[in-house]
């Protein structure tokens, strides 16, 4: 549903003359709304693909249906499926619209932009869209996340770009490695059959 909704709904406009394709452009866009969820660009991004009705109101309506794909997902993971209800309480608890006539009818995008609920709008819509993360976010581990906040990053997208730069770094040199000792043992095997002849 997340996916159909950024076509369709389009968040950003695409870069392409066909709108069935991302452009490198809309592709990055894409990974840093991804990747940080903190920034008001990424909250915009997928207030915007979340929001159905497109009444600037993430209503429990709007987001049930995703949650409800979401649980699919969690129960084939064999994790313990978590009621739609208790989610948006916790989120509700955590999150602390505005108060509003009527009661809780929604988020609304500032709701998400407060500088304390950042990384739990984040949440919200992981919940929604990303069921690994939100799990990471689930069971995450109170002193690892103090030194997130502790260590050298401004943001998530600084820390994922550095961990996923290393990683690749790490897999070219073992790469390299391999290739050099193919190398000489192709090497070697030629020496080989000079001493056999």
């Amino acid at each position: 549903m997340a996916v159909d909704n950024i076509f369709s709904r389009a968040p950003r406009p695409f870069n392409v003359p066909d709108p069935t394709y991302f452009s490198f452009e809309d592709f990055i866009y894409f990974m840093l709304s991804e990747e940080d969820k903190g920034n008001a660009q990424s909250v915009s991004y997928w207030f915007t693909v979340l929001d159905t009705d497109g009444d600037g109101l993430l209503s429990p309506a709007d987001l049930r249906p995703y949650f409800e794909q979401q649980s699919g997902r969690v129960a084939s993971l064999g994790h313990e499926q978590v009621p739609f209800k208790d989610v948006m309480c916790q989120m509700v608890d955590m999150i602390r619209p505005g108060k509003r006539e009527g009661g809780f009818d929604g988020f609304r995008e500032q709701d998400l932009l407060k500088d304390e609920c950042r990384s739990i709008g984040g949440a919200l819509i992981d919940a929604t869209i990303n069921i690994n993360k939100y799990l990471q976010w689930e069971s995450r581990d109170p002193f690892a996340e103090r030194q997130k906040r502790e260590d050298e990053f401004e943001c998530d997208w600084d820390r994922y770009a550095c961990i996923d730069y290393n990683r690749l770094a790490m897999e070219e040199e073992a790469r390299e490695e391999e290739g050099n000792v193919e190398m000489e043992w192709a090497s070697g095997g030629e020496d080989d059959m000079n001493v056999i002849s």
